[in-house]
């Protein structure tokens, strides 16, 4: 039997949970209890992943051997898991606390930028590819950050708890965010967020060609 037929597709597997989708992206929040492991399942786009925990993990490809890894919380990575690069595999979470990541799945085409990165205060360009740009956000107590009229959509995702206020078009909210909390901002329009946190708070930004 066709692999590709055998396996669940990633989107579809119990365990990663669908938070959002449109014809750029599709999100999914990934939440694996301690000692559980997922379906074997399929990775077939090109794909962010954020992890929001520090946790001892294994994996698995389909037919090969097992491996183990401990997952880094804050960390950003960008795999191109279009074909050939097909991966077929499963997950475990070798800890005692919840293994929770964020799998965004680029959807559109590579056609690439026609705009140079975002060059703005407290913003770091972590990833820069044909299908999606990352940027690291960091935001000290009382900071605010904005962005006004841009031709291209984003998706800020939080990494922390946080108390924030936002405004999209003139609609202001007073926001609590968690990890994995995230805003979608759609082109032409206007967004803002500021810090209202006695900390400092981290974001990631995701860029989606125009």
């Amino acid at each position: 039997m066709n692999v590709l037929q055998a396996q669940v597709p990633v989107h579809e597997e119990p365990r990663h949970h669908l938070v959002f989708q449109n014809t750029e992206i599709r999100m999914l929040n990934v939440l694996i209890p301690p000692g559980d492991t997922s379906q074997y399942h399929i990775h077939k786009t090109p794909s962010v992943f954020i992890f929001f925990t520090s946790t001892n993990t294994g994996s698995q490809l389909q037919g090969k051997t097992a491996t183990s890894g401990k997952s880094a919380a804050g960390r950003i990575l960008f795999e191109n898991l279009a074909s050939p690069n097909i991966r077929v595999h499963r997950v475990w979470n070798a800890d005692k606390d919840t293994f929770h990541v964020m799998d965004v799945e680029v959807l559109s085409k590579d056609t690439g930028f026609l705009q140079q990165p975002l060059s703005l205060p407290d913003l770091k360009l972590e990833i820069d590819t044909a299908w999606i740009r990352a940027y690291r956000l960091s935001m000290s107590t009382g900071k605010e950050f904005i962005l006004k009229n841009k031709a291209q959509s984003f998706i800020l995702v939080s990494l922390n708890n946080a108390e924030m206020q936002t405004e999209q078009n003139g609609r202001f909210e007073r926001q609590t965010a968690q990890p994995g909390t995230f805003f979608e901002i759609k082109r032409r329009h206007s967004f803002s967020i500021k810090n209202t946190t006695n900390d400092t708070v981290e974001f990631f930004l995701l860029e989606l060609p125009e």
